[in-house]
């Protein structure tokens, strides 16, 4: 049996928001779930909501030293936190120079980081790249609370930027994966082929609803099956 450790953000850790109950749950039977089951994979979530990748650099150390589970292979998933901002602060002044949670050079390095600390304990690290956000949702999302639209869109100067600037950190991951020749699920790709992106994403513009996580399984089982496909005819 294959046995997976999986570092990601509330995406792999099945989060979703329920319009019903107007609030965020776990999903019952996640794109992990549905692509362990098929494949008969033993795995560890360690998946969080809020992660970023200084935190999971910082767990993942210490997973190293003490966790009893043996891994394989270890499924990267994480940048969604890293590139988003303090909302609360940028309408507060949108004049002033704000950061995103994880710079883009500290993002590169700590996921470099995860991958050779992989490597040291003979585990392989498979990375996946962003799925794609619905801009206008997220920024009605990150509004509703009487946060100025007028004070963020000024700093923002157009609401598509939101959707540029996390598209950065998922082409920075495609670019480790070819630097340290890591593999990568193309999630992205997935998401953009699949057609009307608001079918596959939550009211916040950001989560993967149920549909969302069919569509991830799909691009997990297909890889997965490549994969076996190569490694059998070597």
């Amino acid at each position: 049996m294959t046995n997976i450790c999986i570092w990601g953000d509330s995406v792999l850790k099945g989060v979703v928001f329920d319009e019903e109950l107007n609030k965020y749950v776990f999903l019952e039977n996640t794109c992990i779930d549905k692509t362990a089951a098929a494949f008969n994979i033993n795995y560890l979530n360690n998946s969080r909501f809020g992660m970023t990748t200084p935190k999971a650099y910082r767990l993942m150390k210490k997973a190293l030293e003490d966790m009893d589970f043996k891994a394989d292979f270890a499924l990267i998933e994480l940048g969604g936190n890293d590139s988003d901002f303090n909302w609360k602060e940028v309408a507060k002044d949108p004049k002033k120079n704000h950061l995103p949670k994880t710079p883009i050079a500290l993002y590169e390095e700590n996921i470099n980081g995860m991958i050779e600390m992989l490597r040291e304990k003979n585990i392989e690290p498979v990375l996946t790249n962003l799925h794609p956000i619905d801009p206008v949702r997220y920024f009605n999302w990150i509004t509703k609370d009487n946060l100025s639209k007028d004070s963020i869109l000024e700093w923002l100067k157009d609401v598509f930027m939101i959707y540029r600037f996390q598209e950065m950190y998922s082409l920075t991951v495609t670019k480790i994966s070819r630097q340290k020749d890591v593999r990568l699920i193309d999630i992205r790709k997935a998401f953009l082929k699949a057609g009307n992106l608001r079918d596959f994403l939550c009211e916040d513009g950001i989560h993967p609803n149920e549909k969302g996580h069919e569509l991830m399984t799909q691009c997990m089982i297909e890889y997965i099956e490549d994969y076996r496909n190569m490694t059998l005819a070597k």
